[in-house]
């Protein structure tokens, strides 16, 4: 695999947007990413491919060094994709890339065979290195290929390409990219629509916006929320049979909301309270005694259980919505008045 030094060589003729600030439909931009490791912002390769009028006109595979604090090479990522970290050693990193990689994607509709990968990929890296996240068009060529292509057994890249009968290097970025670039132009082909507007509007694929400046949280603080939004607190069960009954939670109904500056998952401080005598709950509700919210930035303000529990507070309920220092403080069953 080579490292493309010439950034240039992502260039193209790029247009203004149409009307309303939109990308020309005939104007799409094909991406893929491949990654050091699980965290998606670890990106260690850039694939691009150009499609214009129909066709495609330009496909880059650029290797990219990933962030010094994200980007330790994981094994298993390694045998997908065959990059190493002495193969990134000397290649530049992210923000270098995008440089040229951004007007590419701020002034054409962007694809990806599977959108919710390379999207949130693009999404983590520009996140980490503080750069800001444009506004951009985008759709996935994995939902298109369902839309004009039935009955396939899956249609995950390198089967919809066997099925049309083209063959490419898989987990090769710019291959993977030019590959998704060919299934849309078959897909025009097939249907006999050159605009991708029109061809998404016939059959039934959605066409995303991006929004600049809207909040973004990083995938892997986004995959272990909703892991622990999964987790059924009330499984939970306590590690002793001896409890002291004069406890501030012993006998009540504890919910934990947002993400705790310590970084102590909601779990491990549901077992704590559980281990003092407290039954853990899943949603705030008429019965919940106690709401404790992590302080992390940003996760107390947009919490849904800390909008019900203030509305049950001004209803007379007896509930007491705290921050993670006084509940360490009570858990310590230290004198705080209640």
């Amino acid at each position: 695999m080579q490292c493309v030094q010439d950034l240039r060589l992502f260039k193209v003729p790029v247009n203004q947007p149409g009307d309303k600030g939109q990308a020309p439909g005939s104007e799409i931009t094909c991406i893929d990413f491949e990654t050091a490791n699980p965290f998606w912002g670890s990106i260690c390769a850039v694939g691009v491919a150009a499609v214009r009028g129909g066709e495609a006109v330009m496909a880059r595979n650029v290797l990219v060094k990933p962030h010094g604090e994200y980007g330790k090479f994981n094994r298993d990522n390694i045998r997908v994709h065959g990059i190493t970290p002495a193969m990134v050693e000397s290649a530049p990193e992210f923000p270098v890339v995008y440089e040229e990689l951004g007007p590419l994607i701020e002034n054409s509709i962007v694809a990806a065979h599977n959108t919710e990968f390379d999207i949130n990929c693009l999404k983590d890296a520009l996140t980490i290195y503080g750069l800001p996240i444009p506004s951009f068009e985008y759709f996935c060529s994995c939902e298109l290929s369902r839309a004009v292509w039935k009955g396939l057994k899956n249609y995950k890249l390198k089967t919809v390409s066997k099925h049309l009968g083209y063959v490419f290097k898989h987990h090769d970025a710019g291959a993977d990219a030019l590959a998704c670039a060919n299934i849309i132009i078959r897909a025009m082909e097939e249907t006999g629509i050159s605009d991708i507007r029109a061809l998404a509007e016939k059959t039934g694929v959605k066409i995303k916006s991006s929004e600049a400046g809207a909040g973004y949280e990083l995938s892997s603080v986004r995959h272990a929320r909703l892991r622990e939004e999964r987790f059924d607190a009330r499984k939970i069960t306590a590690e002793t049979k001896t409890f002291d009954p004069g406890h501030p939670f012993f006998e009540k109904e504890i919910v934990f909301t947002g993400q705790f500056l310590n970084g102590m998952s909601r779990q491990e401080a549901m077992q704590l309270a559980v281990n003092a005598g407290a039954r853990a709950g899943n949603y705030v509700r008429y019965k919940t005694d106690f709401l404790v919210a992590g302080e992390k930035e940003g996760s107390k303000a947009k919490s849904g259980k800390m909008r019900k529990a203030k509305k049950l507070a001004e209803a007379g309920e007896k509930i007491r919505i705290m921050g993670e220092e006084e509940f360490f403080k009570l858990l310590a069953h230290k004198r705080v008045l209640l």
